[in-house]
């Protein structure tokens, strides 16, 4: 058998083990890349944030013409393959000299790879095998449901299509089908859409996805389903609901199927591989990182790990990732945009703050664009610091980077207020949140007989 001899390995092809590949390449180290998949660009690629994203485009332009658009599936997939092409993966990975292995893998110990040609034995490991949809224990669910995988596959949307889920992904897709002219019954166990949300935000949300004629039913939980020869009908015991196709999307697991962990003393759950706070695992040179530690399952927030665990497996003294307020973004339209703390979060915490707000339906671009809908909202310490940021509002994931940047550096509410946002722009609706802040403070005595005495 081929062996070879590396410093570090990662395994798995997606956000986080290219760039700890790539990391690891530049800094230097002998370093391999193993990939299951006979692709590189893992889940978010080929089956998450690229492809829904193409899906929600269509859907947006066919909502606003009024016109359904032509094979928008395999559209879909032309795009995903475009984004693929166009990636810089390949060529980083060449640049760095990273030698890279397609196949399945497991451990023989936790030195030792095994593949498919060859045996890689390295001095350290990064896992970065990603996760995949949960199947849930409900009675009667067969195989030929669909996941965030298989729903791409389709030839067009579903005459009719029951989502089982409110988070992100069940509630992003949920809405697009619906514009794209399949009926769609999305449903939630919980009494609010994005649970892990702004709790007014997302019931207001909610309201705009009901008045375009989404049919949404929260606090439903599916008893039993079953498939017939028309598709899928569930019930929760008083309601039955019936569907052509059937999708789920409650929650990820770790992929470690297949992977021999226990040779390599690796401690997991079905949920996630066992990291402490550097991102090791039970084994002591091994790390990792991204959907498969269980924690924040973004693209992002794989990155920021990627690189923490790189650093600390190549080099002296522990980093711990800086995941700069865990933000995510909700890509419904209009888009949800979070940012550190919720109120819940604050009053569990037993926090002095307050809240202040900005409509778009006060913001001139957004007039002028027609998308009113949402609003700003910041949470402050009485001092200015940000404790949380939510958009609920046209391109709110491009406008919480500002926020995200201003957190990291340690800025407050009155620095955003203080910078010059470009009229008229949807930004400017930022700056006008911060308003109340301001008058706030002048209106308090003490303040007011300082500025009486600086006149003087």
């Amino acid at each position: 058998m081929n062996i070879k001899n590396y410093d570090l390995a990662v395994l798995g092809g997606g956000a986080a083990g290219l760039v700890a590949a790539v990391a690891a390449g530049a800094f230097g180290a002998r370093t391999a890349l193993v990939e299951k998949e006979e692709r590189l660009g893992g889940e978010c690629s080929w089956t998450g944030c690229v492809p829904s994203k193409a899906l929600i485009a269509a859907a947006a332009l066919a909502y606003r013409s009024g016109r359904q658009p032509d094979r928008v599936m395999e559209d879909v997939r032309r795009t995903v393959r475009e984004a693929s092409k166009n990636s810089k993966a390949r060529k980083l990975l060449e640049r760095y000299n990273v030698d890279t292995y397609f196949g399945p893998a497991q451990f023989e110990d936790n030195h030792t790879l095994l593949t498919p040609g060859v045996n890689i034995k390295a001095k350290k490991f990064i896992l970065c095998t990603g996760s995949s949809a949960l199947r849930p224990d409900i009675p009667g669910l067969t195989e030929g449901y669909l996941s965030n995988r298989e729903i791409w596959d389709l030839s067009s949307p579903p005459p009719s299509l029951l989502v089982i889920g409110g988070g992100p992904i069940g509630t992003e897709l949920a809405q697009a089908f619906h514009r794209l002219g399949s009926k769609v019954t999305l449903i939630h166990s919980r009494d609010r859409l994005l649970p892990r949300d702004d709790v007014e935000l997302a019931r207001e949300l909610t309201g705009l996805l009901q008045d375009e004629g989404l049919d949404v039913r929260l606090n439903f939980r599916a008893k039993n389903v079953q498939r017939t020869v028309d598709g899928w009908q569930l019930d929760n015991g008083t309601e039955t609901l019936f569907g052509t196709d059937l999708l789920i999307s409650l929650g990820r697991q770790a992929n470690t199927e297949e992977l021999n962990l226990e040779a390599a003393g690796v401690a997991y759950t079905r949920d996630r591989i066992e990291v402490n706070g550097h991102l090791r695992t039970t084994a002591p040179n091994i790390w990792a990182a991204g959907d498969c530690t269980g924690g924040l399952r973004f693209s992002h927030i794989a990155e920021i790990e990627a690189k923490i665990a790189v650093r600390n497996a190549l080099f002296p003294l522990n980093s711990r990732p800086d995941y700069q307020g865990g933000p995510w973004t909700t890509f419904t339209d209009p888009e949800m945009a979070h940012l550190g703390l919720t109120e819940e979060e604050c009053m569990e915490q037993k926090l002095t703050y307050s809240t202040y707000y900005q409509p778009f339906s006060g913001d001139d671009r957004a007039i002028a664009d027609k998308t009113t809908h949402g609003r700003v909202k910041i949470i402050a310490s009485p001092y200015g610091k940000l404790l949380g940021v939510h958009i609920l509002g046209p391109r709110a994931g491009e406008l919480i980077n500002e926020f995200i940047l201003a957190r990291r550096k340690g800025l407050r509410i009155h620095d955003i207020g203080l910078t010059a946002h470009v009229y008229p722009t949807l930004g400017l609706a930022l700056q006008r949140a911060t308003d109340d802040w301001f008058a706030q403070w002048a209106e308090k005595n003490w303040v007011r007989l300082f500025i009486r005495m600086l006149r003087r």
